[in-house]
């Protein structure tokens, strides 16, 4: 269905036409407003490189009580780009992403236990246990978080979250437990990891309490990288991080991360608020993300590639513009590159662009007349799925909710970049929830590791620091999995002990009395 088709038939049910529609926005915005809905918009919309204006997409909302983020994806614009392009965009220093859920409409895939209750071994495919079930909508996944979180991206330059962190690692922040640091006398700055946000951008760091109101980032690999800020004026602290999604394969180029600017550098913290103008708002942001408006630029050059679309490319001399504006970008492109690049909530962008999100519709399209796909077309699943109240999960998915008490849905779109594998799905995952003496420190309170299956071949690692060896899945001839490092010497596969560990070295006949099942290539764990 062509675009303009689309809008007839959505204006349709509602009753209206395009003819009245503009009538109604003439005579509730004004015909000079931005808000006005010209009659020739069918044959405007019939060119797919012209978007209506977001003030004009917000009159269609209001006028057919249809959500605003629905009426974008009318026009090809996916709010849920969002949280995807802030976790997946090239940065040096660590970024805290967007969890936002933009349609809680959509449908995602879901699961269901196996009928046949077995024992859950210590290492196993998550498969043996969860099945594939009818897809729900996003709400009702989202009734069942039982916490409010955020989630960072580590940056390759964030100094202070190495060797505990590495770079591309998704970190889990709990803002409950910010205050553990203040009502905690000790100043051993051991076990805990904080994501701190500093004029300069955010860095997850040990800290060290100095005074009431002064902490110290610490770095266990560069002393003189320690940095004193004050709390509320240079520095506040928005979490402890409890949780790390970590790459395996990241391809760390081994340089000196940058860390923060020397202490005599280090400016006031600017925050922007909730009443914030557009102006306050991008500029603190921007200082806030730590980018020059080159670097800005440099990056929206990136999105553009990534979506194939001009359009949300911005050159610096227009960054700069947008600083002194009161008015949004006319183009809906310009104002998503804006949200990716500064770190900023979209609706958060409206409100202080002067948008009367109040008056924006409600009610969701319907499915056949907005872009909104579904893992199992067949509609008797989906009629199903939406009248059946998601129950609470039991067995082990229900161990699982109860012990994150959070599904990370704004995830979904990037899993094939965050496991690196090509197709991701369910039969690439394995349990190590159960392995209480693992035989690499990364897989200390694991739970869940993605592995690539088609690497049967471990990799020479004899030039690597422990910590740097690739990691493997092993089937034992019992039956049983083994997940380490390992190397091929001499036809036997060799799992290495570590300084500290509770195995020695392992020795398997290759073949005979384990087979290598796959490379690991993500770790699922928590830090606390």
């Amino acid at each position: 269905m062509d675009r303009a088709e689309q809008v007839r038939r959505v204006l349709g049910t509602r009753g209206l036409t395009l003819y009245r529609v503009s009538q109604l926005s003439a005579q509730a915005f004004g015909r000079t407003s931005r808000f006005y809905v010209p009659h020739n918009l069918y044959s405007d919309v019939a060119d797919s490189s012209l978007i209506p204006t977001l003030h004009q997409i917000l009159a269609l909302s209001h006028m057919t009580n249809y959500r605003l983020s629905d009426w974008l994806a009318v026009f090809r614009i996916d709010l849920d780009l969002i949280p995807r392009l802030r976790l997946l965009a090239p940065r040096q220093g660590t970024t805290l992403l967007d969890s936002s859920v933009y349609d809680p409409h959509a449908w995602i895939p879901w699961f269901a236990e196996r009928s046949k209750a077995v024992p859950v071994p210590p290492i196993a495919p998550l498969g043996q246990f969860l099945t594939s079930a009818g897809p729900r909508r996003a709400r009702g996944l989202l009734a069942l978080n039982k916490a409010g979180f955020l989630y960072g991206k580590v940056g390759e330059g964030d100094l202070h979250a190495f060797p505990h962190l590495v770079p591309g690692s998704i970190v889990r922040v709990d803002p409950r437990r910010s205050h553990l640091l203040v009502t905690d006398s000790k100043t051993d700055p051991q076990g805990r990891l904080f994501l701190v946000e500093h004029p300069s951008g955010y860095t997850c760091s040990q800290l060290v309490v100095l005074a009431r109101d002064r902490v110290m980032l610490h770095s266990p690999q560069c002393p003189c990288a320690q940095i004193e800020l004050r709390l509320g004026k240079e520095a506040r602290i928005l979490g402890m991080v409890d949780a790390e999604i970590r790459p395996t394969t990241h391809p760390h180029n081994g340089g000196v991360p940058r860390g923060l600017p020397p202490a005599a550098k280090v400016r006031p913290l600017h925050a922007p608020s909730e009443h914030s103008t557009l102006q306050d708002l991008l500029l603190g942001s921007r200082l806030r993300a730590g980018l020059s408006f080159r670097e800005a630029s440099t990056l929206s050059r990136w999105i553009a590639n990534m979506l194939s679309d001009e359009q949300y490319f911005a050159a610096a001399s227009t960054l700069s513009d947008y600083e002194t504006l009161s008015a949004p970008p006319r183009h809906v492109q310009k104002a998503i590159s804006l949200c990716v690049l500064y770190g900023i909530d979209f609706w958060q962008f409206l409100r202080s662009s002067g948008m009367p999100l109040d008056q924006a519709g409600g009610e969701p399209i319907p499915d056949e007349l907005v872009a909104r796909p579904a893992p199992d077309r067949n509609h008797s699943v989906l009629v199903s799925a939406e009248d059946e109240t998601l129950a609470e999960p039991t067995g082990l998915l229900g161990s699982l909710l109860e012990q994150w008490q959070e599904v990370p849905l704004f995830l979904r779109h990037a899993l094939n970049e965050l496991t690196g594998l090509k197709n991701f799905s369910l039969s690439d995952v394995f349990w190590v929830g159960g392995d209480e003496t693992p035989h690499h420190p990364s897989l200390t309170h694991a739970t869940l590791v993605a592995v690539n299956r088609r690497v049967k071949k471990p990799a020479p690692s004899t030039a690597m620091a422990f910590c740097q060896q690739p990691l493997y899945l092993l089937l034992k001839r019992d039956g049983s999995y083994l997940c380490g490092p390992c190397s091929l010497e001499d036809g036997n596969l060799v799992v290495p002990a570590y300084p500290g560990g509770a195995h020695g070295t392992r020795h398997f006949k290759k073949g005979m009395d384990a087979e290598i099942i796959g490379q690991v290539t993500a770790i699922l764990r928590r830090l606390d």
